[in-house]
């Protein structure tokens, strides 16, 4: 007989109807089975996303028919408060990080839950319930870190009727005390702030951005109906401008995710608002630096009203005929002084607001285009990379603009000359151009004249852009001109373009000539490999294309040639690369090479290229296996490597022949024996211990030989073979395509091996970063393998030989950097490639075995310690970015890698220690984030929503009260106080960082203040700093109030080393409640005396003339009476520790304190 819970599992695998199931079940038993299955289902969704997998579509539709069921019983448990209580706190935890398309189901099935409860009083208090769980995480007094979660179940609430306006607000004046009479729009603006706080955050703002205008549009839309306490459009400006005045980084958020929705959603509204921003602050015309935020603010809502079309472009003409209630115009006048200004982002603002148009056929006005003339050439030599990214974008649509309004422009004019021909003769009035005005309707001489300007503004704009590209012009107007014109040949080269025209050859094509060709040949040669590889790509699209027919510097009778172009090109640059032996040069070279092969007519020809190209890297290899310094002086290979590089990368894309396809074939075996030659040739210079400084003694007495060009020529080599292997690998993915070149299995084989062999030998950071990578491929593309087995030692796979070979490393290896050299991604490339053997979980037990492992100073060396690998190892697969896009495996084993890591800064050896802090350091990174500045990740929790999600590691918080608990242990014996503080500043530092877990919360809080009597003085203040965070409370008084009693009587260590600890305390908690909870110090200040009286209580035990603290150096303390000032210190929020010398604590406060205490309250000892 099954137990219940395999009956469940079962069920939910098998069935499909798993409620009608229930249903058959007898009415006492059904709620006990539905609540069961119900609960296997919620674990089986609590799971990140790649884990969980269609959990949540069974959950809810188990809940859905359940409470259409005509079982009254199961009814009634589908509508209980518990599962429409434990839905949403599933939905809310799991939605703020793991947000896919089942969670939505979660969402649309609790309204329903709410609204269709037969017990319409208990619907009402669970929606309560919910109500005011959502309005504490929004405004930070629940201390889960779901914000986004909460927003968004507010905003479908809300749209859904099920929760009102007065409701939330009603909930909000009770969480947050504050006074019922108060004026409502008082309410509202501290609410809406609170969602404006949480536009700080990426990937919250466009959730909250789309409830603030469901807020602003409802109060609006209920103000219209109450006269009293309206919500005004004035009132909106001046709380939007507040917003971004505390915040500026917002701006961009209010733009994208306020403006938007709102100027769609209602045009009436978004006139208003654009109006009344015109009256009450016109855009600076100053060049002030200080940006100045009613301007942005205006210029960012009048481009949102461009863009959805409420606001037209300057014209030219005095016509005053457009409708004002339908449109704004814009000042020229005005956009011609903010184009100019010193602020990036008022001139990004501005030129989206002179550029964008709902239509990309629209005409620009003739002045919009002066000014782009006037202001471009000044945009694409800025020096800041964001500001040209913005305008690259912004261009692109200008481009696109400019032709598709040339196309109407041309489609336009005869048919307004025949319109003309139709209606009697008359004299035609010219006047100005006005947008708002059918194009079709327009007389044919403004058509004509429309036409005209913007063809010519298309022949400057490419002009411009080539004049951009001279070889002596700035690394940022190469950039930004060949970025242009990347994207004007890509919109040129579609086959969709809507724009094409029958002038096309001459209004465009012919404008790509000999000047084009040279600028880009210069460029192809340039020292920044980005400029490089965008010029290489402009070259190939313009060859590519027959239409460019004056793309020629040397063809005979003007006709296009590609090949002679690029041959004559390949020779110069050649020559040019011989003369400098620069990496850079090298790349062009190739970067041609491969352009010619690509653009080669015939198969005869391309084989000639490589097989010609193959043969003179095997003699030069000949020359490095004979000779290596000659070698280096005379025959380097990393511009022969780079070469086939790129030329495979084509050879992988052709359809080849039989014939071409066995002679490339070959050829690819000759390039995988050179990738071994060169390795053979110069593997003993990357792979001693210290390659910088290595020259083989054979070397020493070459002329004009030294060590850097020796290792620089053998990083080169390698760097660039190895490229070359991972193109010739990845060919691997088209085997079954016929035509296609792939590597043999003995080929794939070759490089693995080879790969692996580099690895786990090479010295070189820089070598072994691109050989891991290529490694990486060969693990990932083995499942493409004809046969999985690789026919040796026993029918084990590449895969498994490679991990027992990663493994026999781990244990063997002795002469290895700190960091392990390539032992780390040796393990990362097993992994990433996502096989059941070895399984992550099965890596993941054995490093943690192996690093787990005792190690002595008197039973090793230091040299040969697996622990330090293992550690490493760890190390990499949790900073490995591949590896958590595959599913972010190791979540669930962070918690055991966070104790490991403690327990290795418990350990005698410094290398072991070491390795548990790196180990450390890259755990708190994926608990945090990298992305915490350092003044957050210094001042600590604010004491609102933790910055962990403890949810998604549910041992995490034991782990803590462990690492804590053993703390203690270690701190009994003097001699192990050094590695026990080392060992708890993890705990202590994870808590202060993200506050402390719900659970396990007190627990917390009495070992952490325990520390606070450390003999060490830097314990005692991370447990200050901690215990801070752990008092971000209404309570935080009555708490260290107990505490400083505790600690003038204290049982765990020196008294006065707790009393410190206390203060300590005390003083960061004045602080942080200072910045954060400044209420909260104003509510207590009238009880702030409390503490006074333990403290001080030692003033009638302890004589005057005793020192406060045990002191090696004989110093003594100042009396203890200096105590009583502590109270007046803490009414001004001031306790500040000033550097003290050694020995030496001072807390001062000069403002309130006598002379005689200015220099401090008392010396004593730090620990």
């Amino acid at each position: 007989m099954k137990d219940t819970a395999q009956q469940v599992d079962d069920l939910i695998a098998n069935s499909n109807h798993i409620s009608k199931w229930v249903e058959e079940q007898s009415s006492e038993e059904q709620s006990s089975w539905a609540q069961s299955i119900f609960t296997r289902l919620l674990e089986s969704a609590s799971q990140p996303r790649g884990a969980s997998g269609n959990s949540c579509v069974k959950l809810c539709g188990f809940v859905e028919q359940s409470s259409k069921s005509q079982s009254q019983s199961l009814k009634l448990w589908a509508y209980s408060r518990d599962v429409t209580i434990q839905l949403f706190n599933f939905y809310v935890e799991w939605n703020e990080s793991d947000n896919h398309r089942s969670m939505k189901l979660v969402l649309d099935l609790l309204p329903q839950l709410i609204r269709r409860n037969p017990d319409e009083k208990a619907g009402q208090e669970t929606k309560s319930t919910i109500l005011d769980n959502l309005i504490s995480i929004v405004t930070g007094k629940s201390s889960k870190p779901l914000a986004k979660s909460a927003i968004k179940a507010l905003d479908h609430l809300l749209a859904k009727d099920i929760v009102t306006l007065d409701e939330i607000r009603s909930s909000y004046v009770t969480l947050q005390q504050k006074d019922t009479s108060k004026n409502p729009l008082e309410v509202w603006k501290s609410f809406i702030f609170e969602l404006f706080h949480w536009m700080t955050l990426h990937f919250v703002c466009p959730t909250a951005g789309r409830f603030i205008v469901c807020v602003y549009r409802g109060l609006r839309s209920q103000d219209q109906r109450e006269t009293s306490g309206q919500l005004s459009i004035e009132t909106w400006h001046r709380w939007l401008l507040e917003a971004i005045n505390e915040e500026p980084s917002i701006l961009e958020p209010v733009k994208n995710y306020i403006f938007l929705p709102l100027f769609k959603a209602d045009k009436s509204e978004a006139l208003g608002f654009l109006k009344r921003m015109n009256e009450h602050e016109a855009v600076s015309a100053g060049h002030e630096i200080d940006i100045n935020l009613p301007a942005l603010l205006q210029l960012a809502a009048l481009e949102i009203g461009k863009k959805v079309g409420l606001v037209e472009e300057p014209a030219l003409g005095d016509d005053k005929s457009a409708d004002s209630d339908s449109s704004i115009v814009l000042d020229e006048k005005v956009l011609e002084s903010v184009l100019a200004h010193p602020s990036h982002e008022v001139r990004s603002l501005a030129l989206s607001l002179l550029m964008s148009s709902p239509s990309t056929t629209r005409p620009y006005s003739s002045t919009a285009l002066d000014l782009l003339r006037k202001h471009l050439a000044t945009y694409f030599a800025d020096s800041d990379a964001k500001f040209r990214n913005e305008v690259a974008g912004k261009v692109r649509d200008m481009f696109r603009r400019v032709r598709g309004a040339i196309f109407v422009l041309k489609k336009s004019i005869p048919r307004a000359a025949a319109r003309k021909q139709k209606e009697q003769p008359g004299q035609v009035q010219e006047q100005h151009i006005l947008y708002r005005t059918n194009l079709i309707s327009l007389p044919e001489a403004q058509l004509v004249h429309c036409l005209e300007y913007h063809e010519k503004f298309l022949f400057w704009y490419i002009g411009f852009l080539c004049s951009e590209l001279t070889p002596t012009a700035s690394y940022q107007r190469h950039s930004a001109s060949l970025k242009a014109v990347t994207f004007i040949l890509r919109m040129e080269g579609e086959k969709s373009k809507t724009w094409e025209t029958a002038d096309d050859q001459t209004l465009f094509f012919d404008q790509f000539g000999s000047s084009w060709l040279r600028a880009l040949s210069d460029l192809i040669m340039d020292p920044f490999d980005d400029i490089r590889s965008h010029a290489a790509t402009v070259l190939r699209w313009i060859f590519s294309d027959s239409r460019y027919r004056n793309f020629y510097l040397m063809a005979p009778q003007g006709k296009l040639n590609p090949t002679e172009e690029l041959t004559e090109l390949l020779r110069r640059t050649e020559e040019l690369a011989r003369k400098t032996a620069r990496a850079d040069h090298s790349d062009g070279v190739a970067r041609v090479s491969q352009l010619l092969y690509r653009l080669s007519e015939n198969e005869q020809h391309r084989v000639a290229l490589l097989s010609k190209l193959i043969g003179g890297l095997e003699a030069r290899l000949v020359v490095a296996e004979k000779d290596l310094g000659r070698a280096v002086l005379d025959a380097p290979l990393h511009g022969d490597f780079a070469s086939l590089c790129y030329m495979w990368q084509v050879v992988s894309e052709l359809q080849l022949s039989e014939g071409e396809l066995q002679s490339v074939q070959a050829l690819q075996d000759a390039l995988v024996t050179c990738c071994e030659r060169v390795w053979a040739a110069v593997r003993d210079i990357l792979c001693d211990d210290s390659p910088e400084g290595h020259l083989p003694q054979e070397l020493e007495e070459v002329d004009g030989l030294d060590t850097k060009d020796v290792l620089s020529y053998s990083f080169r080599s390698v760097h660039e073979a190895s490229n070359l292997m991972r193109i010739i690998i990845l060919s691997i993915k088209q085997h079954s395509r016929q035509g296609r070149i792939c590597p043999s299995k003995e080929a794939y084989e070759r490089i693995g091996n080879l790969s692996f062999t580099q690895l786990a030998s090479l010295r070189h950071r820089g070598a072994f970063t691109t050989v891991a990578l290529t490694f990486s491929t060969c693990c990932q593309l083995v499942k493409h393998l004809d046969q999985a087995k690789a026919g040796a030692e026993g029918g084990t796979t590449l895969l498994e030989q490679w991990y027992a070979g990663t493994l026999e490393a781990i244990n063997a290896q002795v002469s290895t950097t700190r960091r392990s050299a390539g032992i780390p991604a040796m393990m990362t490339g097993v992994l990433s490639a996502n096989a059941p053997n070895p399984s992550f979980e099965q890596v993941m037990n054995k490093l943690m075995e192996i690093a787990s492992q005792e190690a002595r100073v008197t039973e090793t060396d230091g040299s040969n310690l697996p622990q330090v690998h293992a550690y490493n190892c760890l190390k990499e697969i949790f900073k490995s970015s591949y590896l958590t896009a595959m599913g972010n495996k190791s979540e669930k084993f962070l918690p055991q890698c966070l104790e490991l890591a403690a327990n290795g800064l418990k350990s005698e050896l410094w290398a072991i220690r070491n390795c548990g802090l790196i180990l450390l350091r890259s755990l708190i990174d994926c608990l945090f984030g990298s992305h915490q500045s350092k003044a957050l990740m210094e001042a600590g929790w604010d004491g609102k929503a933790n910055r962990i999600a403890y949810h998604r590691y549910p041992s995490l918080p034991r782990t803590l009260l462990h690492l804590l608990e053993s703390g203690h242990q270690m701190m009994a014996s003097i001699a192990a106080s050094s590695a026990a503080a080392e060992s708890v500043f993890p705990a202590l530092d994870i808590i202060r960082r993200a506050g402390p877990p719900e659970v396990l919360r007190e627990e917390l809080q009495i070992h952490i203040a325990k520390y606070l009597a450390s003999p060490v003085w830097h314990v005692r203040e991370i447990a200050a700093r901690t215990l801070c965070s752990c008092l971000l409370h209404a309570k935080w008084l009555d708490t260290i109030t107990s505490i400083a009693a505790e600690s003038v009587r204290s049982q765990i260590g020196n008294v006065q080393n707790h009393v410190h600890g206390v203060l300590l305390a005390l003083k960061y908690i004045v602080d942080r409640l200072s910045e954060v909870m400044p209420e909260q110090l104003q509510r207590e200040k009238d009880c702030i005396d409390k503490l006074e009286n333990p403290l001080t209580r030692t003033i009638q035990t302890t004589s005057p003339s005793s020192p406060v603290f045990s002191l090696s150096t004989g110093a003594k303390s100042r009396p203890w009476n200096h105590l009583k000032f502590l109270p007046r210190i803490l009414r001004s929020q001031i306790l500040c520790e000033h550097s003290p010398g050694p020995g030496q604590l001072i807390l001062s406060n000069s403002n309130s304190l006598p002379p005689t205490t200015e220099r401090g309250l008392y010396s004593g000892h730090r620990g």
